[in-house]
């Protein structure tokens, strides 16, 4: 235990350290107060050194927030390790990173505390943050794709998904960055780590809209039906937009529907605009035929349970649609397919981009092109019939070293120049 005195030189803490030597700090001019304050400090660091536990996290963020001198002091007791200016661990850093987070969603939070979880794993709290270098960080990627614990409900393969281990990248990125804002580092060690390679080919499925016709069949429910034909034919995402919609967002008279988006409001998006689409109507009609006087939210019915209130605080993956939309799965006779809600939102935009140009689909979905692209397009059965039905039409063209000449319209100047060019 560490006791509090005061002499002709100010108040100090005294302590045994766990070698049994007596060790006094001075405290310099501070009250009685902040002494004591000070003292729990010195015993929850004693406590951590003797146990060989990490320290609790608010001596870690005090520690953290302490000036140069009195660090110095508490490395020659041999309550902290010793090193230059700026060499602050892992495990004093991390807590005020976290405690500083509070103007991100509750689920940004989340997926933080995983990456600094993985980060204090592989390199351990006593890690000076200056001493890691871009080499650590590229075994650091490494160890992500190949041995850390992934929480997977088939419990396969070692180390985390490709896009997983992505996105914990980079918010170790923006930890380091932020440590380099604050003068603690020089450099960021994780600026151009090579990205893991994302395979989820597997995972990428087309759900084609007869499937999903069938589910809405499946069940009497009027808000399910709802849900399911939103997810399907419009994008939406599942659980937060249509959990977030009210019957003030339906413009009948212009057919249209203004869609919340907690997701992107952050990025200054809090809603989009669609088209309520013929497939989707006669379902938005049957719910507020059914709707009580009164009522707000369109889904008041899937809102009645207590998960919906952790979801307003912003922890929308405590909504767990899943599990009946396996049951009407099973229910049609069809196998489960990957991603169940986001397999849907990606199958609409594929319908809808082959319908309407990309900006129009994006802008409906809330998304980008580069986005789109990458995660949400898919080749279709119909795009393969449709190859192997249709003839080829080629459409001429002007190679560009026929040396073909156009005139002052645009065209070619002679048919002999576009015979003549070589494919």
């Amino acid at each position: 235990m560490a006791s509090v005195s005061k002499d002709g030189k100010g108040w100090r803490i005294l302590f045994t350290d766990p070698d049994g030597t007596r060790r006094t700090l001075r405290l310099g001019p501070v009250d009685k107060k902040t002494a004591e304050s000070i003292r729990c400090h010195v015993e929850a660091l004693l406590t951590a050194r003797t146990a060989g536990v990490p320290m609790r996290q608010e001596t870690a963020t005090w520690l953290a927030s302490v000036g140069d001198k009195l660090r110095d002091r508490l490395a020659r007791c041999g309550l902290v390790d010793a090193g230059p200016t700026g060499g602050r661990t892992l495990a004093e850093l991390v807590p005020v990173y976290l405690e500083r987070q509070t103007h991100t969603k509750p689920t940004s939070q989340c997926a933080t505390r995983h990456a600094m979880r993985n980060l204090m794993e592989f390199f351990g709290g006593t890690r000076r943050i200056d001493a890691i270098t871009p080499g650590d960080a590229d075994d650091f990627v490494k160890w992500l794709t190949s041995a850390a614990r992934a929480h997977r409900r088939n419990g396969a393969g070692d180390g985390l998904r490709g896009a997983t281990a992505l996105k914990r990248i980079e918010r170790v990125r923006a930890f380091f960055r932020d440590a380099m804002r604050r003068r603690l580092i020089d450099s960021n060690p994780f600026v151009g780590v090579k990205r893991p390679k994302i395979r989820d080919a597997d995972r990428q499925v087309y759900i084609p809209v007869e499937i999903v016709e069938r589910l809405i069949a499946a069940t009497p429910d009027p808000e399910w039906r709802l849900i399911l034909a939103l997810s399907r034919y419009l994008g939406v995402r599942v659980p937060s937009e249509p959990f977030s919609m009210t019957w003030a967002d339906v413009d009948w008279a212009g057919n249209r529907l203004r869609i919340p988006s907690p997701k992107t409001e952050v990025h200054d998006k809090p809603f989009r605009i669609v088209p309520i689409v013929p497939e989707v109507r006669p379902h938005l009609e049957a719910v507020f035929e059914a709707a009580q006087p009164g009522q707000t939210y369109i889904f008041r019915g899937l809102r009645q349970r207590e998960s919906a209130k952790q979801a307003e605080r912003g922890w929308w993956a405590a909504i767990n649609l899943r599990q009946h939309l396996l049951r009407l799965i099973a229910r049609i006779g069809e196998t489960p397919w990957p991603r169940l809600w986001h397999s849907l939102r990606a199958s609409a935009q594929t319908d809808l981009t082959a319908r309407f140009p990309m900006h129009v689909v994006t802008a409906w979905l809330g998304n980008t092109p580069q986005i789109a692209t990458r995660h949400y397009l898919r080749v279709t059965p119909d795009d393969f019939a449709r190859a192997s039905s249709e003839g080829w039409k080629s459409v001429p063209r002007e190679h560009p070293d026929s040396g073909a000449k156009s005139d002052a319209r645009g065209g070619a100047k002679t048919d002999a120049a576009h015979s003549s060019t070589q494919w």
